[in-house]
């Protein structure tokens, strides 16, 4: 099977047909989320498990750190992390998923610009999205670099010829003692569609990053009918 890859405009696309995919292709799932899904349901929106369970890695009790969530949506980590009192910013592509992110929580902000990247600044509470390419993010443009990183599904939905790129542009927001927090989801043999989310395997880590960082695997826990994996990545000293 060849992988296909999606382009920036394919993506934007994605968010404003609610997940409706660009190469018609179904991602099949027994689990699948539907409308009158359970609570249960793990493709219904939810604060990812893992990033409260390893929260200690992005801040300490009591502490107050900026952290950055690439290819972010409208997560709902994004919320949660400005509740636990961070300064949280976030990027995607999309101005149709930052935008519905504020208005679904109903969060006053500001529309600013910085470079190319229309910026959504919350009034109320920490928190700061800016879209555009994330390639094209620099600390500069961001507010400096930041304490943590938080993908979950990111780097696994990049396109595979910009992996190295990506990870220069993660390394490039962090600061020396910076951790770099990695899910990614071990589909085993059931992945049968050809574009994202792509497959991760630890060849993949060491390849894309190893040059610029260290990585050890840390956790990982059933997920639907896969295995969500978390790996810890810090830049080499």
């Amino acid at each position: 099977m060849t992988d296909r890859e999606w382009s920036l405009q394919e993506w934007d696309d994605w968010w404003q047909k609610t997940g409706e995919r660009p190469d018609e292709e179904k991602i099949d799932s027994e689990h699948h989320h539907h409308e009158d899904a359970e609570e249960d349901d793990p493709y219904a929106p939810a604060v990812n498990k893992m990033l409260m369970k390893h929260r200690r890695l992005c801040f300490g009790e009591g502490e107050s750190k900026r952290i950055f969530l690439t290819f972010c949506g409208n997560s709902l980590d994004l919320k949660w992390l400005s509740e636990e009192g961070q300064e949280v910013i976030g990027n995607d592509y999309s101005t149709f998923a930052l935008e519905g992110f504020m208005q679904e929580h109903k969060l006053e902000y500001d529309v600013s610009t910085a470079d190319e990247f229309q910026v959504y600044k919350a009034k109320s509470t920490n928190l700061a999205l800016y879209a555009g390419n994330f390639f094209k993010l620099t600390p500069d443009l961001c507010g400096g670099q930041v304490d943590a990183i938080w993908d979950t599904g990111s780097f696994q939905s990049a396109a595979i010829a910009d992996r190295k790129t990506y990870a220069k542009s993660v390394a490039a927001l962090m600061k020396p003692c910076s951790n770099y927090l990695l899910s990614v989801v071990n589909f085993k043999d059931l992945r049968t569609w050809k574009g994202p989310p792509y497959t991760i395997t630890d060849e993949i880590i060491e390849e894309t990053f190893g040059d610029i960082m260290t990585w050890k695997q840390i956790d990982s826990a059933p997920w639907a009918d896969y295995v969500e994996r978390i790996v810890l990545l810090q830049l080499k000293q």
